[in-house]
């Protein structure tokens, strides 16, 4: 019993910082998307409850994560200067659209990404502005209400939404509702030389949650892209807030390429009602 205390208290001087990610059968310790100062305290004298969920992420890793800041959009706009946040929408009249709620400073990459593809396809994009503390932004997609948002999918038959996940790894996890087109794009993305794979339904990060903002189009069919730290800088030669919209590069074209592709073929005009 020791042992395992003394584990759990080295654990503890890691985890502040870090989140355990659950990669269908793999799970991996990934730092998280905002930076933390050291610990100042002894971790010795941490509390008994937080001794019990660092035990319980040893011996079975599930997520632990920082709550957010607000309860839904409601709260976050009347908490947060306007100055701090923007909304971009974009309607081409398309069977899919592109959601990302996690835009700007919060998930770096899914902002350009979305604004791309805005050009042939329907588009909702939440970004987080404010420098630094754009992690206060975060609403969690369950969570996530911003009513312009909620509008333009109610007007939609198909989302795909793109987020961002932090591992110095080049990798895709894929989820969504509609599991044949999550396991096509998923064959899709490997084929075009990404490494990607499939989240096993109901599982962290897979995006199958009724009450997932991306799932509450007409059909409730969507999927979940959820890119690495690693691929996403890899897309761009200056990785900052400003420095990313005028640097793509050829990845990122690339990236882009493939998920048009995907929904020229696999969604548009597919009848996705019927």
């Amino acid at each position: 019993m020791l042992r395992i205390k003394n584990r759990i208290e080295e654990l503890l001087k890691k985890i502040k910082g870090a989140e355990w990610v659950s990669f269908g059968r793999r799970s991996q310790l990934c730092m998280r998307r905002i930076a933390t100062k050291p610990s100042k305290y002894n971790t010795v004298k941490k509390t008994f409850p937080i001794l019990v969920t660092a035990l319980a992420s040893f011996l079975n890793p599930i997520s632990i994560l920082a709550a957010d800041k607000y309860r839904n959009f409601e709260e976050l706009k009347a908490n947060e200067s306007p100055f701090n946040l923007s909304m971009f929408s974009k309607e081409q009249g398309t069977d899919v659209l592109i959601l990302a709620p996690h835009g700007g400073g919060i998930e770096g990459g899914t902002s350009e990404l979305a604004k791309e593809l805005s050009e042939s396809y329907s588009t909702y994009l939440f970004e987080a502005l404010k420098t630094p503390g754009a992690f206060d932004l975060h609403l969690t997609s369950t969570n996530f209400d911003e009513p312009q948002a909620l509008e333009m999918l109610k007007e939609h038959e198909f989302t795909l939404s793109l987020h961002g996940y932090a591992s110095n790894e080049e990798h895709v996890l894929v989820g969504g509702t509609d599991r044949d087109k999550a396991e096509a794009i998923t064959n899709s993305l490997n084929n075009a030389g990404y490494s990607a794979e499939l989240l096993d339904e109901g599982t962290r990060l897979s995006g199958s949650s009724p009450n997932n903002i991306a799932n509450k189009n007409k059909t409730g069919k969507s999927i979940q892209l959820e890119l690495s730290t690693g691929l996403r800088k890899s897309m761009f030669n200056t990785f900052s807030l400003k420095g990313r919209s005028g640097t793509r590069n050829e990845t990122f074209y690339n990236f882009i390429d493939t998920l048009s592709r995907f929904l020229n073929e696999n969604v548009e005009g597919k009848g996705l009602t019927t």
